[in-house]
């Protein structure tokens, strides 16, 4: 039972809660309350003391559930002769009308207990409309993944060595290493239609003194604007997108301040379109031209749509699962490989998560321990189709290929966790930042066979979150050209 509560099943009286709610139990011999009914009860006394230990304040989500547990309590009388309880709920009713103040409500109440049922029951109809179509969409996003993929580089470790070893070559040589694509660069997942939804916010710093940096960040802004990718030439301040409502339309790219660099550069809400991918180069070659660039310091957010996550939890916690299993890989990938010793900017403004294994017990506790600062940020999940999560642990960069890879792991993660099936990480346990590192110490050139070994767990997860040899090319070539992290770089 719920604090300051107890049913005593020989005598007609029973104790009067902390919320002042008495329950009568019929004198004589009867028969003990059934189990349900007294779960039932207890549900509805322990919302009652956490809305006494919270000031009278009660979420939409609790007062829908308390109505709904008072409407069981009434209909299923007749299981279970009751006559006092349920006089006493009925009495309640009917105070409730001349004091609202309790049982207390997520916003002001109707003006009769029928109508406050019809909303929340309408509340939970939509609710179960919602949660139907993201069931139907994870079906659907079973039934387009290829049961065969185009390479697997577990299976098939010569052809990842090959890709590897191809791009290495190019950064060499001084060119391009990681390939840049126009059409398809997501292979669905980032399709209008049928896909999902992302966008990017690019932070970098500029050359020069203070002076120069002003300079350069008029510069850039009117650059922006005559390109006709924003709508103004100002720089506008923090969250500024954010604040305003994002849109889709290709103009709506701005400039904003960020107080840890000295500019960034946040994109409308992006799909895998030729005209995405165009745009996102020409904000890359703006921010360049005018002496702007990836420091040691800057990050690269990617934020991607979970429309069909829904209030799932599984969903949620295959994705941070996966974001655990993972963790040393993602770092090694999200570093800036032209930073000194291609050292990752540190973990200050995106803290590794820490997973449950138990799993998550609800979306609160998912946004408590996805937040902001860390490196998944899950505070905008609600079981909403306006619903994204953000990715923060990527490091500042402005060439559009490595930035094209950070929305295409991000994208792949995201719906690998909607998809469900095996996960191949599950054969071994979590790889946690700087894991790799400290087994094999500093990176260095290796053989075929170590080669072969230490790449192990970024082939597993490549293999799981894509199937487009397009896609895992690119994850190749951005793997070979950085290194694996350590737990005590700046910012650990």
């Amino acid at each position: 039972m719920g604090s300051g509560s107890r049913i005593d099943h020989q005598h007609h009286l029973v104790a009067t809660t902390t919320a002042g709610l008495t329950i009568e139990a019929p004198a004589g011999g009867v028969d003990l309350m059934p189990e349900r009914q007294r779960d039932l009860i207890d549900q509805c006394l322990q919302l009652q003391t956490r809305w006494e230990e919270n000031n009278g304040q009660a979420t939409l989500e609790e007062s829908i559930e308390y109505w709904g547990l008072r409407d069981r309590l009434r209909h299923e009388h007749d299981l279970w002769n009751a006559p006092g309880l349920i006089e006493d709920v009925e009495r309640e009713d009917a105070e409730e009308q001349q004091n609202p103040g309790f049982p207390p409500r997520a916003s002001e109440p109707p003006a009769s207990g029928p109508v406050q049922r019809a909303a929340a029951q309408l509340v939970l109809d939509e609710v179960l409309e919602e949660h139907q179509t993201a069931a139907a969409l994870a079906v659907q996003a079973r039934d387009r993944w290829p049961s065969e993929p185009e390479i697997s580089f577990v299976e098939d470790f010569e052809a990842f060595r090959e890709i590897h070893d191809a791009a290495w070559n190019r950064e060499v040589r001084g060119e391009a290493a990681v390939p840049f694509l126009l059409e398809d660069a997501t292979g669905g997942l980032g399709a209008r239609e049928g896909g999902r939804g992302f966008g990017v916010e690019i932070e970098f710093d500029t050359d020069g003194d203070y002076d120069d940096r002003d300079e350069a960040m008029r510069a850039i802004g009117r650059d922006l604007y005559e390109a006709g990718l924003a709508r103004d030439s100002r720089q506008h301040g923090y969250h500024a997108q954010q604040n305003a409502g994002y849109t889709d339309a290709p103009n709506a790219w701005r400039l904003e301040d960020d107080c840890t660099v000295a500019g960034e550069i946040v994109s409308p809400i992006l799909y895998d379109e030729p005209q995405t991918w165009q745009n996102l180069a020409t904000v890359c070659e703006i921010v360049q031209r005018h002496g702007g660039g990836a420091s040691e310091r800057t990050g690269g957010h990617v934020h991607v749509g979970l429309h069909d996550y829904d209030h799932d939890i599984a969903n949620h916690h295959r994705l941070m699962q996966m974001y655990g299993d993972y963790e040393d890989v993602l770092f090694r990938l999200a570093a800036n490989r032209n930073a000194p010793d291609s050292a990752h900017r540190g973990t200050e403004w995106c803290e590794p998560n820490r997973v449950p294994s138990a799993g998550f017990r609800s979306l609160p506790d998912v946004r408590s321990r996805a937040q902001h600062g860390m490196a998944v940020n899950l505070t905008a999940a609600r079981g909403e189709r306006s619903d994204h999560g953000e990715f923060r642990l990527w490091d500042g960069s402005v060439d559009p290929a490595v930035i094209q890879t950070q929305v295409n792991l991000s994208l792949g993660m995201v719906a690998a966790a909607v998809r469900g099936g095996p996960s191949h990480s599950r054969h071994n346990e979590p790889m946690s930042l700087g894991r790799h590192r400290q087994e094999w110490g500093p990176d260095q050139r290796l053989s075929i066979p170590d080669l072969e070994t230490n790449s192990l767990n970024f082939r597993r997860f490549t293999d799981e979150i894509f199937n487009r040899r397009s896609q895992m090319e690119q994850a190749a070539a951005l793997y070979a050209v950085t290194r694996w992290q350590q737990p005590d770089s700046a910012g650990w």
